[in-house]
């Protein structure tokens, strides 16, 4: 009985501090983003007051009046949605869809550690492959 006591007292300790743990870093995470909100609205302000005056003749606005021009741009540049296209999502598309992907974009992804090569390809043979690309391209338009 007093064995089953004790690893009950370890479990819920454990369940415990798990539970605090994600409390604080919820409340962190919080703290944070109202943080980073709060001095990006700062900065727009500052640099509104800063330039906007100067350059277009404009007034200077408050903090709350840039804190709302950050919300209007976010809204007018990418929507309201929750769904985020970042660069994971544009290399998944480019490189794993097989119906989409031509057969170099497989070639990088198969190997990803030939990229090296690229740039120091393209200074050496890329350009004047390009040209003669180009030129071939010209003599089959003259021929039609």
């Amino acid at each position: 009985m007093h064995m089953y006591m004790k690893s009950h007292w370890n479990s819920s300790s454990k369940k415990g501090s798990r539970v605090v743990r994600i409390i604080v870093m919820t409340l962190g995470g919080l703290l944070v983003a109202v943080l980073f909100a709060f001095l990006f609205g700062l900065i727009v302000q500052m640099l509104w007051n800063w330039l906007m005056p100067a350059i277009f003749g404009l007034g200077k606005i408050s903090y709350w009046q840039a804190f709302g021009i950050v919300i209007l741009a976010k809204i007018l540049f990418s929507g309201i949605s929750h769904h985020r296209d970042n660069g994971h999502d544009y290399f998944r598309r480019k490189f794993h869809d097989k119906e989409r992907a031509s057969d170099s974009d497989w070639i990088h992804a198969e190997d990803p550690k030939n990229w090296k090569y690229y740039r120091q390809y393209w200074r050496d043979e890329g350009k004047e492959a390009f040209k003669e690309y180009v030129k071939k391209m010209e003599d089959k338009e003259e021929e039609k």
